[in-house]
């Protein structure tokens, strides 16, 4: 087995010099908002590239940026990761509709929740062009919506988060949330309990699905339930199996209402928490042991929109505080200590949400280049399945629950850079 990949790397007789790894902000003071952008290796940044709405969220694949452009304009703008200044279209994704989420099944199809409609849409991410709809009314609550947010592809399927909030009373929880499972091979709703009258998903422990992160065949949640209570905390649905694990932190051994979160290992990771006065802090936890850290340092309390990891480091996005607003910025922290090692970096207006484009997906090992170290790893991963012994998502490069062959494309492509 092994054998083989090595032949086929082998086969590749040439690298390339990647670009630097960039961390994409977006920015907004809730009024207007703009794009920022920062070199991982020398902390530089170039901010206010393009001007864009004042809620919007960035999430990139293969060499396109998509910016989401939430209620009031409901638009996607589509960048080349190249060029942050000039879109190179702009869609609409219907008046009203709140585009909330978009996962790229590939350069011609991708699926897109709109947060005021009881539909999910899909499109020609390349054009814009609508390929048709997939119901969701049957997950809606009382007020007609299901509130879907959060998407995850997972094999041949698609996971929805269904936060099934009610807008009568302030975007309460409602009974449950749960995730909607669609075939994207046919585009339809897979039934989760046949036993039962309608289309069912899978109903989660927790409510309100708030922050989240994957790590192959796990979707790590925040659910958040009702703020000020401490009735949420950390939940993981099992996609190959398609079933809750259940919640696996409490709000209350984690010390506030869970938000934002980013996954560092299978395991470990970072979430930020609000305290009852609303100041938000980081803490690290690890789900396997139950740990949860101290609160990281130097952190402003202010507002905390988004976390992200890249290789060893946290990006904190810390809006800063009413009493010392200059501590905003992208703050940047060395995961094996959680010690500020950057920042904060300036992003122009207060940083909103990040992603990383010019990632190399096979730098197993985090020293910034994809070389025969990793492809040892790779290697010694080769043939591993999710639950297994060995088993690590890192090497899973295109999520199945399997380390193999479709994985290897997307690894050699990679190497040499």
């Amino acid at each position: 087995m092994n054998k083989i990949a090595i032949a086929l790397l082998a086969a590749m007789s040439y690298t390339t010099q990647l670009d630097a790894q960039r961390a994409l902000i977006v920015t907004t003071d809730f009024s207007t908002g703009s794009v920022s952008v920062i070199d991982t290796q020398t902390r530089s940044a170039d901010n206010d590239l393009l001007l864009i709405h004042g809620d919007a969220k960035v999430r990139a694949f293969g060499d396109r940026v998509y910016v989401l452009n939430r209620l009031g304009q409901d638009n996607i703008i589509v960048l080349s990761k190249d060029d942050l200044t000039t879109p190179i279209i702009q869609y609409s994704t219907g008046n009203g509709s709140n585009p909330h989420e978009i996962a790229v099944l590939s350069s011609s199809r991708a699926y897109v929740t709109l947060y005021e409609r009881d539909y999910l849409l899909i499109i020609n991410p390349t054009t814009g062009d609508s390929l048709g709809a997939i119901d969701l009314s049957a997950f809606s609550d009382d007020d007609g919506l299901p509130e879907t947010s959060q998407m995850a592809m997972f094999g041949d399927h698609l996971f929805i988060a269904a936060q099934r909030l009610n807008r009568n009373a302030f975007f309460s929880p409602t009974e449950f949330s749960a995730i909607v499972v669609v075939d994207m091979q046919t585009d339809t709703l897979v039934d989760m309990d046949p036993d039962t009258d309608g289309i069912q998903g899978i109903v989660l422990e927790g409510t309100q699905p708030f922050g989240h992160a994957q790590r192959g065949g796990r979707w790590i949640f925040s659910t958040v339930g009702s703020f000020g209570v401490q009735d949420g905390g950390l939940e993981v649905v099992n996609l190959m199996t398609m079933e809750t694990e259940g919640r696996i932190l409490t709000e209350e051994a984690l010390g506030g209402d869970v938000g934002p979160l980013a996954m560092l290992t299978d395991d470990e990771g970072y979430v930020v928490l609000t305290d009852e006065n609303f100041a938000n802090s980081v803490k690290q936890f690890n789900l396997a042991t139950g740990f949860v850290s101290e609160i990281l340092p130097d952190h402003s309390g202010g507002f905390t929109p988004a976390i992200s990891v890249i290789g060893s480091e946290l990006y904190v996005l810390d809006r800063g505080s009413f009493t010392d607003p200059a501590s905003a910025g992208i703050k940047i922290y060395d995961a094996s200590t959680n010690t500020l090692t950057a920042g904060p970096i300036s992003t122009g207006l207060p940083p909103s949400d990040i992603i990383f484009v010019d990632v190399r997906a096979g730098d197993f090992d985090g020293d910034n280049d994809v070389d025969f170290d990793d492809f040892l790893a790779f290697a010694g991963a080769f043939g591993k399945q999710m639950g297994g012994d060995g088993y690590d998502s890192r090497y899973d490069l295109i999520p199945d629950g399997t380390v193999g062959f479709t994985d290897f494309p997307v690894f050699a492509e990679g190497f040499g850079k």
